[in-house]
């Protein structure tokens, strides 16, 4: 078994960390107090990371992206998720459902999103719904050559900006079928825009449809597809998030190493005080650990090893580990630094603040486990934990 990273990929994790280093973390702050940074930089930083490769890389060449690898696109997630504040969003690509976009749809929808000049929203999560869109009520219900959507949909991440939304609807009892809805489009509203722990570019909209005809040439992809294409999103995403909290784990032991080995109390460094120096310890036991599921994850989609269904419990598996993991080490510096780890001023802090929604969105921890229960119910384990 062969666990080192070729000379190519090696280059590309150099590349995202100093695209990091110089173009996101430099803008913590400014997101931090404004939720938002000048559209020159916005615009610097996305041409940027076009050039360096780092955009879209999700979606296959034939369409016009990179096509790049998932283990490549895990790489460059774990950099990107060492800044604060979400700044993660300008690496990666558009949401691969947009893959889906028919001839029309491409010049409009897609073409813009593979140079980041927007990126989408996708509206799955509703006041009784999450993460089981068994559960979704907002109906698409067609009327000659429209379709008129009516239901509410919350969690919206930038769903109050850009071209249009992504809507998962019901088109019919246990159909489910995606809609690009464009702003604007009467009977869609931005009901609020509640605040939350996190401070970021994108609000998270809570935004509602009331009889909101779209034409049907705004279907995505063909009706009755919205299960299988929004649970490839959700692998995609769950193994994004596992990425990003490796790199936010990285970026926390890098603050609390240089902290302990500074830091001095009762005539010793912090660090060789043995009740700190194991929050070390074990943070750097847990993020290694972290680190080898999800590479391995994304070189079993890449090398084919797989089928869809244990993909699924693999990148569930590295959603959970990676994002409660880094949650804890968050906890732990925020510890190590005492009073200062408290203050917004310090980049543990802001850690603390963004890593604990990674247990949240795109499937709660609790989702998780059931679906690992059910791979394991299901499967052969040596053939499943292998």
């Amino acid at each position: 078994m062969d666990f080192e990273l070729s000379d190519e990929l090696k280059l590309l994790q150099d590349t995202a960390r100093r695209f990091t280093n110089e173009e996101l973390i430099p803008h913590e702050l400014e997101v931090d107090e404004h939720s938002r940074i000048s559209e020159a930089a916005r615009t610097t930083i996305r041409e940027r990371a076009c050039r360096d490769g780092l955009w879209p890389m999700n979606v296959p060449q034939e369409f016009g992206g990179l096509g790049s690898s998932v283990l490549a696109q895990v790489i460059v997630q774990e950099q990107a998720g060492r800044a604060t504040n979400h700044l993660w969003g300008y690496v990666g690509g558009p949401y691969n459902a947009l893959q889906r976009c028919n001839e029309a749809q491409r010049k409009k929808y897609l073409e813009p999103a593979l140079t980041g000049e927007w990126t989408a929203s996708y509206a799955v999560t509703e006041p009784g719904a999450g993460s089981d869109t068994s559960n979704l009520t907002t109906s698409a219900v067609k009327r000659g050559d429209h379709y008129v959507i009516n239901g509410e949909k919350w969690f919206v991440s930038g769903g109050e900006k850009g071209l249009a939304v992504i809507v998962h609807t019901l088109t019919a009892p246990g159909e489910e079928t995606l809609f690009l809805v464009d702003h604007g489009t009467p009977g869609m509203r931005i009901k609020r825009l509640p605040r939350f722990m996190n401070r970021s570019e994108d609000e998270h909209a809570e935004i509602v449809f009331e009889d909101c005809a779209v034409p049907e040439g705004q279907m995505l992809g063909e009706r009755g597809e919205a299960d299988a294409i929004s649970k490839a999103w959700f692998r995609e995403e769950r193994l994004h998030i596992a990425a990003r909290s490796l790199g936010a784990a990285q970026r926390l032991m890098e603050e609390m190493k240089a902290w302990c080995a500074e830091r001095e109390t009762f005539g010793k460094k912090l660090y060789e005080h043995q009740g700190i120096g194991w929050l070390l310890a074990d943070s750097a036991t847990e993020l290694y650990a972290a680190r080898l599921v999800t590479y391995k994850t994304a070189w079993e989609e890449d090398a084919g090893v797989c089928d869809v269904k244990e993909l699924h419990t693999k990148a569930s598996i590295a959603k959970l580990y990676a994002s409660e993991m880094a949650h804890r080490v968050a906890d732990r510096a925020v510890q190590a630094f005492g009073g200062r780890g408290y203050c917004c001023d310090y980049a543990v802090e802001r850690l603390f603040r963004d890593t604990r929604v990674d247990r949240i969105w795109e499937g709660t921890s609790e989702m998780m486990r059931s679906i690992i229960l059910n791979g394991v119910m299901k499967r052969d384990l040596d053939e499943l934990l292998s």
